[in-house]
């Protein structure tokens, strides 16, 4: 069985353009979840241990999903700085790492989403429902971004193969 693959991006932009769009895309919304989130851990910080912590450590606990995000964001920051080297450079090996990267981050996060279906909804019906439309949004658009980045791999490896082992004169 065949990797899938795709020939040309939307908007009938060449895979090049397209793996450039989504390095671009991946750092800007990289950069921007690690300011908001760092923001708001140093605005969750101050409240840390004080009186109004006390009862149900409400901001002790958005203080660790703030600065837990930050960081895993940094994490976004160089897997985007990844793609976009490899994309300008014509790396193959560095767009192999960030398709794996990005398909194990996409694996995990299902498997995360799964788990915490499995605990149960304390919300609506209508709530569940456009929860379900918007990650099913998400990870569709994720894995297309995947899927375009992984078919500009396999055109500038199939390009690399075509060359074929340098020959000698004897």
């Amino acid at each position: 069985m065949a990797v899938p693959h795709i020939t040309s991006f939307c908007w009938c932009m060449g895979l090049e353009a397209g793996s450039k769009l989504v390095g671009f895309l991946h750092m800007l919304i990289s950069l921007s979840l690690m300011i908001v989130c760092a923001v708001y851990a140093e605005a969750f910080r101050q409240y840390v241990g004080t009186v109004e912590d006390a009862g149900d450590h409400l901001y002790s606990t958005w203080y660790a999903i703030t600065s837990a995000v930050a960081v895993l964001s940094v994490l976004h920051v160089l897997l985007a700085a990844t793609l976009l080297f490899a994309v300008y450079k014509r790396n193959t090996r560095a767009l192999r790492v960030w398709v794996w990267l990005m398909l194990a981050l996409f694996c995990a996060s299902l498997v995360y989403l799964i788990a915490a279906m499995t605990f149960g909804f304390t919300v609506s019906g209508s709530d569940i429902f456009l929860a379900f439309l918007q990650g099913l949004v998400f990870f569709g658009i994720l894995a297309y971004c995947i899927l375009c980045v992984n078919s500009y791999y396999l055109m500038l490896k199939s390009s690399e193969d075509m060359q074929g082992p340098h020959k000698t004169d004897i």
